[in-house]
């Protein structure tokens, strides 16, 4: 696939008396974002009439999303992943210089072997045509050892991270030499496979990046990174009780976190300062919130853990979120202005656009005061460019079919190499 451009093969490619796919995700479970763009693409290639099988670990643990992939009717398989629990709780205490280390001393959290090996054996047992990860680790190097496609949903603006004028792109490649290189090589050699080096094997694996191009475009050097428009997911959930309140005159903002936001310490912060504002705040807590937390919540909050965003925006007149990506693509498809408070690099990234295109404001996530969030939002409310530069970019994001044009690329993918292992 590195000789033509994957839209080129879209053009030539047509399945549809083709025998159905078996495509396996491994979504990093933990992350609700991860796990539920998976699944808008899971249920497009479902409609086709393809197999769809989420893996994660442990399905049944609290703190896994992938119920949300059970409850709309998908087949859930264990797999090994990175304790991710455990490294976001220290990463909360601690901050990103502990977190820096624990990602060079992943054994503990992250034994990297024993995932690939994990998705190698799930892909294999399940006979999967194609494989996609979601920050899953090893997906692409399980991919190569099978000899099936492999695809990862992938953030465009990470590829700031490897642009050419970036320094850390040389620490990368250092790293990739020195440490992770010599890793996938041992698990290689262990299949008896030619191994590959990081850079050659994200060249070909397929990337589809959940962004607006005329926000986030990939770097030109990866022909398989594809801009496929934003993947906007919902829960299945009810409204909450509370939502027929929302229509009273009260300006609503929207508080969420998904599952990478420090929401709890957020709110221990501004409940005096907020509780005297005069708006209503309405939390989704993504399970990420103690009921203590919620009893000590001025009058004017109200709770749910799940609820469709986009219902809850369409009564909103402004947002606090933790800068991801999904959340802010939901935001702007509403066309409300959006205060972020990053917690790690790639949300700093997006709130760097939002403030560059004018549609939001960005806040400390560890330090920010009830009396400093209060004053954004009232720029935010007051200000009428933010609502109007969030309405510029709604009519792309809600005419864009990210999920869809996912899925195509997807049968691309696998049918091409079916194609050739019958012509060779």
């Amino acid at each position: 696939m590195q000789e033509q451009t994957l839209l080129k093969v879209l053009e030539r490619v047509h399945g549809g008396s083709e025998k159905p796919l078996k495509i396996v995700i491994f979504p990093l479970c933990w992350v609700l974002a991860h796990v539920g763009r998976t699944l808008e693409i899971a249920k497009v290639l479902r409609q086709r009439g393809h197999e769809v099988v989420f893996a994660g670990e442990n399905p049944d643990h609290p703190l896994s999303r992938l119920d949300h992939a059970r409850r709309e009717g998908f087949r859930t398989v264990k797999v090994k992943e990175p304790d991710w629990p455990w490294a976001w709780e220290r990463f909360q205490k601690y901050g990103g210089a502990l977190a820096f280390t624990d990602l060079v001393r992943h054994q503990r959290w992250a034994p990297l072997e024993d995932i690939m090996e994990d998705i190698v054996r799930v892909a294999r047992e399940e006979k999967a045509d194609l494989i996609l990860g979601d920050a899953s680790l090893g997906v692409s190097c399980a991919g190569h050892i099978l000899g099936i496609p492999a695809a990862c949903v992938f953030n465009a603006y990470n590829v700031r991270f490897y642009h050419p004028t970036n320094p850390l792109r040389y620490i990368i490649d250092l790293m990739d030499k020195c440490y992770w290189g010599p890793i996938r090589e041992r698990v290689y050699r262990r299949h008896g496979v030619e191994p590959i080096s990081g850079y050659d094997l994200w060249h070909r694996t397929l990337i589809l990046a959940p962004d607006l191009p005329e926000l986030f475009s990939p770097l030109p050097e990866f022909p398989n990174w594809q801009a496929v428009g934003p993947i906007v997911s919902e829960p299945p959930c009810a409204l909450p009780d509370w939502y027929a309140e929302l229509d009273d005159g009260t300006p609503n903002v929207y508080i969420t976190m998904g599952s990478t936001g420090f929401l709890e310490p957020f709110l221990d912060r501004v409940y005096d300062e907020l509780g005297r504002a005069p708006y209503r705040f309405i939390v989704t807590t993504g399970r990420q919130v103690s009921e203590a937390c919620m009893q000590r919540a001025p009058k004017n909050f109200r709770f749910t853990d799940y609820a469709p965003g986009s219902k809850l925006l369409d009564k909103s007149a402004a947002m606090i979120f933790h800068g991801g990506n999904g959340t802010m693509y939901q935001a702007l498809a509403a066309g409300v202005p959006m205060l972020a408070l990053p917690s790690h690099e790639e949300q700093k990234i997006n709130a760097g656009k939002m403030i560059s295109e004018g549609y939001g404001l960005r806040s400390n996530s560890r330090r920010t005061t009830g009396k400093q969030v209060l004053a954004q939002l009232d720029r935010l409310l007051h200000d009428p460019s933010f609502g109007a530069n969030a309405w510029r970019f709604r009519r792309a994001v809600k005419r864009s079919e990210g999920a869809v044009f996912s899925a195509d690329l997807l049968e691309a993918c696998a049918r091409e190499k079916r194609r050739r292992v019958i012509a060779g």
